[in-house]
């Protein structure tokens, strides 16, 4: 029988995650090429494509509580496991289920795993901080049990190495998407009458919305009518961007969308004529590379992260994160087309020594499976 490859994503339900699982799992169906099955444990499959190989479970009760979270990894997977008996169980959601398997695999993907958020933040949702400490007190605990050790940036790379003492070569960066190559020129041949800053996050407090509000209350202060700010949540999505929208002024130039499916929100990039993204911590920040792939101008923090995910990439100005007075004159310099770009050197990702595709990591492990089978 051909090897068995599980892959634990169950609690991702919409978004950028849901897109990165899916292009994993199409990156290892086809480097598997029929040399093993695939198991994708998930909320929902009808999120996903029918790839080759490739089998969906469906968990749609993952999301109904943290305390079902703890028993599906600590209870109901190490028996699946010793059902399936997988070669490789992948879990692509920060954790480390105890499982048996000849090989085990984790993916981080969640900033607030190594996030460093003023105090004072974390008062506006302290349930996010709760779940920091959930993570690591609960979540990082078998993380020496991985043979392998995933993350999407070098400078997350370098933060476990430091915090957990790993052995280096156990650590891999896998990019979730392709870096951007250069965009071309900026084209303002006219100024459009209404200036659209898009900002596709969710409505959590490390996003920084609050220094978008800020930037907008200055720019109308100043007379400057003709932008709008596009946010990718409902009007009463939380606590938190409920009292946002209580604080600032209601006639503010920003607009809610609501969640967008992928083709509403491709729909929204190609309208935008820049991306705002002041987000405190990311392990990538896909609305930077989405954004880079159409050439569109980005205003973006002043932070590692960003300057990772869009190295190289020509149109981009670096912003003091919490800093409104800078947002609010990078911003008037866009809509007067005035705006200076900063790209950052392409070498900052570090080592290419340890990044690695799906593809290329399938095969460190595969082919000793297939020998020993």
């Amino acid at each position: 029988m051909q090897p068995l490859i599980v892959v634990s994503a169950e609690r991702f339900f919409r978004g950028g995650t849901v897109k990165v699982v899916g292009l994993c799992l199409e990156e290892l169906a086809a480097a598997a090429g029929g040399r093993c099955r695939i198991r994708a444990l998930v909320y929902r499959k009808e999120d996903y494509p029918v790839l080759p190989g490739v089998e969906y479970v469906d968990f749609p009760r993952a999301r109904t509580g943290w305390w079902r979270r703890l028993y599906y990894e600590y209870l109901l997977f190490p028996r699946l496991a010793r059902r399936w008996k997988p070669a490789l169980w992948l879990s692509l959601q920060d954790s480390t289920p105890p499982v048996c398997s000849r090989f085990r695999a984790v993916y981080f993907h969640h900033p607030l795993l190594l996030a460093r958020i003023p105090w004072r933040m974390w008062l506006n949702q302290p349930a996010l901080l709760m779940l920091k400490w959930l993570y690591q007190l609960v979540y990082l605990r078998n993380i020496q049990s991985n043979d392998w050790i995933l993350v999407q940036q070098h400078q997350l790379r370098e933060q476990l190495l430091q915090r957990y003492a790993l052995q280096p070569d156990r650590v891999w960066v896998i990019p979730p998407v392709g870096r951007p190559s250069g965009g071309g020129e900026l084209q303002t041949p006219t100024q459009p009458d209404i200036f659209r800053f898009f900002f596709p996050a969710y409505p959590y407090v490390y996003k920084n919305h609050e220094v978008l509000f800020q930037a907008a209350r200055i720019l109308t202060a100043q007379g400057i009518q003709r932008f709008e700010i596009v946010c990718t949540y409902a009007t009463d999505e939380n606590a938190y961007i409920r009292k946002l929208r209580k604080k600032y002024p209601a006639d503010l130039p920003v607009r809610f969308t609501g969640y967008l499916q992928a083709d509403a929100l491709k729909e929204h990039y190609l309208r935008a004529h820049a991306l705002v993204f002041p987000s405190l911590c990311e392990t990538w920040g896909l609305p930077l590379s989405e954004a880079a792939v159409l050439g569109l101008p980005i205003l973006a923090a002043d932070l590692p992260y960003a300057k990772e995910t869009l190295s190289g990439y020509p149109k981009v100005s670096w912003l003091p994160p919490r800093d409104a007075d800078a947002w609010a004159k990078a911003m008037k310099a866009l809509i007067e087309g005035n705006i200076r770009f900063m790209p950052f050197p392409v070498d900052v990702k570090g080592q290419p020594a340890f990044e690695l595709s799906w593809a290329q990591w399938l095969e460190q492990w595969l082919p000793l499976v297939l020998v020993e089978s």
